[in-house]
């Protein structure tokens, strides 16, 4: 166990948080004694609307499993600030984690609805893989990628049930190691402006065909990124028609060597515009990254202290209904030689030229419009 005299206390939401003090105050976080990461804060604030969102949407009595759970970051503040979720269990290989996590509940009164275990993760999910033990919610934060856990993760959730999965492989999956991507995650990642879509592409294709072989699929229901991993939010679907529909939405995204063209759809080799060879990143998943309705319950849910993703959740659904990719206005520019215009002033050039446009949650210099590559440059150079 930690000396007390090495563990400080740290406050998100309304959440009270026992952590080792190397890791609230040095600049990487550790895993030994235990693992607790305050960059993540953001992550696990926009977690909370979508976890609060989805059980207001599915009932009462609603269990969320912290598998990878560390101190419990995650996991108490969901026992703590999500009211409709009924029971909270929390995971960890690391016996003195979960004795900072069992002593961080006590503090703020949630251990009634706490069940805390030191399994290996897949030992964890495979014990709760059969109809009566199985959650509503399941959380996948690892190190490196969720492939691992992810048919566990598959099987140990209820349908119709929430996974949600961190991937910090980001090098792989945002297109510095696309044979890798390959090789893991069943698809060639891309090294361009909008890498990070496509990276929560992949994971999502990766996770709707390993949905596919128990007969099910999945609707994404939020995705987004930061410099140092990818998140993405799915459901389980049961059923052999709904993994048949996931067939549909899986395919490439194919971008012009030349002029820029893009487009998804097939793997296309050469540009329908101008001839040039196609680049693509693929297969991976074509479909909508966004539930409305998840969206929706989450911008109703005003909790204190968390404020910020409501600009979050209010940009995903400004975009949920556009197709894939995005431009950003400083590479735009740079290829055009113009000053850079705003992301507002983009926007609505576009619109005023018949397209839709939105801001995006993957990038704040993103623009995601229907408009073709000419007509976005056109829209940039009208500004300058």
């Amino acid at each position: 166990m930690v000396s007390g005299a090495e563990v400080v206390e740290v406050k998100e939401g309304d959440t009270i948080i026992l952590a080792p003090k190397m890791s609230v105050f040095g600049k990487i976080p550790v895993k030994i004694p235990a693992f607790y990461n305050p960059a993540a804060k953001l992550s696990r604030d926009v977690s909370l609307r979508i976890y609060s969102a989805y059980a207001s949407l599915v009932g009462a009595d609603v269990t969320f499993a912290d598998v990878l759970s560390g101190v419990g970051a995650r996991g108490l503040r969901v026992a703590k600030e999500c009211r409709k979720i009924a029971l909270v269990y929390l995971n960890d290989l690391n016996p003195t984690a979960i004795e900072l996590a069992r002593k961080a509940a006590e503090l703020n009164g949630v251990s009634d609805k706490c069940v805390f275990s030191t399994k290996d993760a897949l030992v964890f999910l495979a014990e709760h893989s059969t109809p009566g033990k199985r959650f509503d919610i399941v959380d996948i934060d690892p190190f490196g990628s969720p492939l691992p856990y992810l048919p566990f993760a598959l099987r140990a959730v209820k349908r119709g049930g929430l996974i949600s999965l961190t991937a910090t492989d980001t090098a792989v999956l945002c297109g510095v190691y696309p044979k890798v991507a390959l090789r893991k995650y069943g698809g060639l990642s891309m090294r361009c402006e909008y890498g990070n879509e496509v990276g929560a592409r992949l994971l999502l294709s990766a996770a709707a065909k390993q949905a596919m072989s128990i007969n099910a699929g999945i609707t994404p229901v939020f995705a987004h990124a930061s410099r140092h991993y990818i998140r993405v939010y799915l459901t389980l679907e049961n059923g052999a028609l709904k993994a048949d529909e996931n067939l549909e939405k899986i395919g490439y995204i194919n971008q012009c060597s030349g002029c820029g063209h893009r487009e998804s759809g097939e793997r296309r080799e050469l540009c329908p515009t101008c001839g040039a060879k196609m680049l693509s990143a693929g297969p991976l998943w074509i479909g909508p990254l966004f539930s409305r309705s998840v969206l929706e319950a989450a911008l109703t849910l005003r909790l204190e202290h968390l404020k910020v993703e409501d600009k979050i959740f209010t940009t995903a659904l400004d975009e949920c209904d556009l197709p894939p990719t995005y431009y950003t206005v400083d590479e735009l520019a740079e290829l055009l030689k113009v000053v850079t215009p705003s992301v507002k002033d983009v926007i609505g050039s576009l619109r005023a030229r018949g397209f839709r446009a939105a801001r995006t949650v993957f990038n704040p210099k993103g623009v995601r419009t229907d408009a073709p590559k000419r007509e976005v440059e056109g829209a940039v150079l009208s500004l300058k």
